[in-house]
């Protein structure tokens, strides 16, 4: 019998570990780290289950928006999805700057922090966990060459 681990998916430690990986990908494509809000968007897209085969066949050369024109269904109740969210993407954001793996500028924008995380952390975890950690670092890349936090709401379907 397979278990789902749902826990460990909402704990907001491996919620900031994926916010760093998010923000590693996004600042290896880009000098600037992501704007906040793209957080909100990023986090939940990828610690949906439901959304991880969307991921399958995709490298960070796929790009956002053939990653969307190959799996619409990502936008399909993706709003909601985002307001369920939030209180776990603010427990990752606060424990990632709290704990000095992320860092929030005063313009908005995350970044590595000053307490710096290996890359391989993800080695110990299961392999949907692990999954996820990669996805992450991929969409980040993907956002970051997207463009302006507005061109990603955009591009998803979503206004700000």
């Amino acid at each position: 019998m397979i278990a789902h681990d749902l826990f460990a998916e909402t704990n907001p430690a491996f919620g900031a570990y994926l916010l760093l990986s998010f923000v590693r990908g996004f600042t290896e494509e880009t000098d600037e780290g992501p704007e906040l809000p793209i957080a909100y968007l990023a986090l939940p897209i990828i610690v949906s289950g439901d959304l991880r085969a969307t991921f399958d066949g995709t490298n960070r050369k796929t790009g956002l928006q053939e990653w969307l024109e190959r799996s619409p269904q990502i936008q399909v109740g993706l709003g909601e999805r985002l307001n369920h969210s939030m209180d776990f993407v603010a427990g990752a954001v606060r424990l990632g700057c709290f704990s000095m793996a992320v860092h929030l500028s005063h313009e908005a924008r995350l970044g590595e922090g000053t307490r710096y995380l290996r890359r391989d952390l993800a080695t110990g975890l299961s392999s949907e966990l692990a999954q996820s950690v990669r996805h992450a670092e991929r969409l980040g890349y993907w956002c970051a060459a997207a463009g302006s936090t507005k061109t990603i709401y955009d591009t998803m379907g979503l206004t700000l």
